[in-house]
């Protein structure tokens, strides 16, 4: 009698998993489709993409210079880089204290167009939406360049120096864009200056 009755409990379970074996060959077959397509024999990552200004770039290089979790801070736009100092300067903001770690909102747009705008068209997005939260007001709790890598850091920097040339030759801010612009050829909408 416990033979019969251990015999169709191993029966039943053994039912029971050729039906489970069988709803899960129908799930692979449902949800991994995409397996039986045909592959491509090349990788989109790699695919050049010529952009406007007639330079070439690839996913997979502007992948190269962001990192996923963002990097310990250690200052870009240090008190010793005169890259703060000119700017105010140059804006006539003598009344503000170019050391201060507040500075007005439109020095982050102006960053973002003329030191990150000089990186491939596609890094700037990127970096903005990794996720960022607001600490307070407009501040954000990580500085975008805390999301580049080395190669990314080193051109950063690059940009950087190559602006506060130009700040030095400079009579004004617009003189700076003007010139800035020019010279790196950056496609920003310039404000219209009347006399």
């Amino acid at each position: 009698m416990k033979e019969k009755k251990l015999k169709n409990v191993i029966q039943a379970n053994t039912k029971e998993l050729k039906e489970l074996q069988r709803k899960e060959e129908i799930q692979t077959l449902l949800f991994r489709t995409e397996s039986l397509r045909p592959q491509k024999d090349y990788d989109k990552e790699l695919e050049k993409i010529q952009l406007r200004n007639g330079t070439t770039t690839s996913l997979k290089e502007i992948k190269d210079l962001i990192n996923d979790i963002p990097r310990e801070h250690e200052s870009m736009f240090p008190n010793e880089k005169p890259f703060f100092s000119l700017m105010f300067y140059l804006n006539e903001w003598n009344d503000l204290n170019p050391h201060n770690f507040i500075k007005p909102p439109i020095c982050a747009k102006w960053i973002k167009q003329y030191i990150y705008g000089r990186f491939d068209r596609e890094v700037l997005p990127t970096l903005l939406k990794k996720e960022n939260p607001i600490i307070a007001g407009y501040i954000k709790k990580y500085k975008l360049f805390q999301f580049l890598n080395d190669d990314g850091l080193m051109l950063l920097e690059g940009y950087i120096n190559d602006a506060i040339e130009v700040m030095k030759i400079s009579k004004n801010w617009y003189d700076f864009e003007l010139k800035y612009t020019k010279l790196y050829t950056l496609s920003v909408q310039l404000k219209l200056k009347l006399k």
